[in-house]
């Protein structure tokens, strides 16, 4: 099973994220997908995903400005499949826009994270992260 799909086309904040998540003391499964039409043929098991059954997250963490499709598309296509029905999402964004916010909970999201700026609050909080959503929340996939 994979812990976390992540949706980042920013190559920079990717490697961030790898290098925090490496570094974590609890292994965690992670992908890093950087573009929306992948993200969505991921999460519906369709194009290169279709011959393979791709392994449902157990969070998925997401930016909302993609490449193809936005956040907000995929967030709602998740939504709109039985299969991500349930999948926890959680915004990873550099915007604090309250129209971004609103529009992100009104589409599904389950939580709304402005990206910090620093290397080491970006790790405190994606630490924070991974231990509520990967190992405190009780996730059930239908």
């Amino acid at each position: 099973m994979l812990d976390l799909l992540y949706v980042e086309d920013n190559p920079d904040d990717a490697d961030v994220f790898g290098r925090v998540i490496r570094k974590m003391e609890k292994t965690i499964s992670y992908k890093v997908i950087n573009v929306g039409s992948e993200a969505l043929d991921y999460l519906s098991a369709e194009g290169k995903y279709e011959a393979e059954t791709a392994p449902l997250p157990k969070l998925l963490l997401l930016d909302l400005d993609l490449s193809e499709y936005s956040g907000f598309d995929i967030i709602q296509r998740a939504r709109s499949l039985a299969r991500t029905r349930l999948l926890p999402i959680v915004v990873f964004s550099t915007s604090d826009n309250p129209q971004d916010i609103s529009q992100s909970f009104q589409l599904g999201a389950n939580a709304y994270v402005v990206k910090p700026g620093t290397y080491q609050s970006i790790g405190q909080l994606l630490r924070r992260l991974c231990d509520f959503w990967l190992i405190d929340n009780n996730v059930v996939n239908a």
